[in-house]
Formats: C-alpha cells, sequence, structure tokens
C-alpha cells in the first residue's frame, strides 16, 4: 500500500516536471453537424410516434449544436464544461375514416429538443506534425427533454435526467490561435418522469431514452 501510494505522489509530481509549458491554456470550440437517437420504443403520451413507426424511425434522426471549453492545466490534461442541443421535427399527414365520399386528414408533427450541459474531463495526445491533435473527453451532468406533440390538440412534454458521455476528436492548427475539428461523441440518459403543465406523469415502466451519437464539426480558438 506504501508503495502504490509512493508511486502515485512521484506520478503527480513528475507530469508537472516532465509538461512542456508552450501551449495554449484556452480552448473554445463549437461545433454544428448530424445526431442520430437510439429510442425504439416511446411512452404513451408521445401518440404520433406510438402509432406511425416511419415518423418515430424519422425523429431519430436530428440536428445537433455543442460548444465546449478547456482549461489545460498540462500537456495532456484539460478540465472545463460542454453544452449541446439536439432537435428533430418531423411530420405526416393522418387520416380520419369518414362516413362521406372523402376521408378527412389531420397533419400531425414531433418537435424534440435535448439539452444538455456538464462539467468535462479532456486527454490530449501529444500534437502530431505540430498541427493535429487527438483527444477523448468524458463528461457528465444535467439533461433536459421538450417534446411538442401535435394532432388534434397540441402537448408539449418536459422531463429532467441525468446524463453522461464520452467523444472524442481531431482537431487541426491552421495557426497558434485558430483550428477546426472533427468530434464524434456519445450521450446518454433517459427520462422516468414527464411534466405537462403543472402536471407529472411517471413513465418509469416505459421510459423514454436520450441516448444519441453526435457526429460535428466546427471551429477552434485557442488563446
Amino acid at each position: 500500500m506504501k508503495k502504490t501510494l509512493l508511486l502515485s505522489a512521484l506520478v503527480l509530481f513528475a507530469l508537472p516536471i516532465l509538461a512542456q509549458n508552450n501551449f495554449n491554456k484556452h480552448n473554445f470550440s463549437m461545433n454544428a453537424g448530424y445526431a442520430f437517437k437510439f429510442a425504439d420504443n416511446h411512452p404513451e403520451q408521445f401518440a404520433n410516434m406510438v402509432s406511425n413507426s416511419d415518423h418515430a424511425k424519422t425523429m431519430k434522426h436530428g440536428y445537433n449544436f455543442e460548444f465546449a471549453y478547456d482549461y489545460r492545466f498540462h500537456q495532456w490534461l484539460s478540465v472545463g464544461f460542454e453544452a449541446s442541443m439536439f432537435g428533430a421535427v418531423h411530420g405526416f399527414d393522418s387520416i380520419i375514416p369518414s362516413s362521406g365520399e372523402a376521408n378527412n386528414s389531420i397533419y400531425c408533427t414531433d418537435d424534440m429538443n435535448i439539452f444538455y450541459v456538464g462539467p468535462s474531463f479532456k486527454v490530449q495526445l501529444p500534437t502530431i506534425a505540430e498541427q493535429f491533435d487527438i483527444w477523448a473527453r468524458v463528461t457528465a451532468g444535467y439533461m433536459n427533454m421538450r417534446n411538442t406533440d401535435k394532432n388534434s390538440i397540441s402537448n408539449t412534454y418536459s422531463g429532467n435526467s441525468f446524463g453522461y458521455g464520452i467523444g472524442c476528436g481531431l482537431d487541426y492548427a491552421f495557426n497558434e490561435y485558430i483550428g477546426m475539428g472533427f468530434t464524434a461523441s456519445f450521450l446518454q440518459g433517459s427520462v422516468s418522469t414527464l411534466k405537462l403543465g403543472e402536471d407529472k406523469i411517471d413513465i418509469s415502466e416505459n421510459k423514454e431514452s436520450l441516448g444519441r451519437m453526435n457526429f460535428t464539426i466546427g471551429v477552434r480558438i485557442r488563446l
């Protein structure tokens, strides 16, 4: 046990000595791209997705915006936070049988947004060819979902969840301060209680999964 503690202390003291200090400490990332939501099953309150499987499949595909800040306190290590928003919108015509010659139809839509914010820890590999950075980030924080389900009536449901994720990326530096990068990341969470106005609805038997994959590109600013 004493040997393990001594070794850990030596590693911690050695990190600052081994580290190079010729790097920018503040890194800002702004990304946009595609996201794929995993959920196959939905609570009965999301009537449009429950009744129309093609509509539910389309709602898996959406856009994603991300912002991240990292404080690089060591050549290989950073701490910070990240925030993101997923969005998906789709609609379809639902036929209503009529006793007359022509059936009636109603246009049904879903508009879903999922927000995430949380602290993060980032590991960065040594720079390749002075321009390429490969990194990985883990995060855990707060997720919020809102979905407006419209058919003959319109209801907006919301729910909160603990979320966590992991991501990796490749950044290219144009110069010391500006670059661009590609990010692939995974976020997971699930809602067990929906809110509709002041009412709370328990959906723990059929939770709404918020898990998704994100693929984005964006700008890097280093100061």
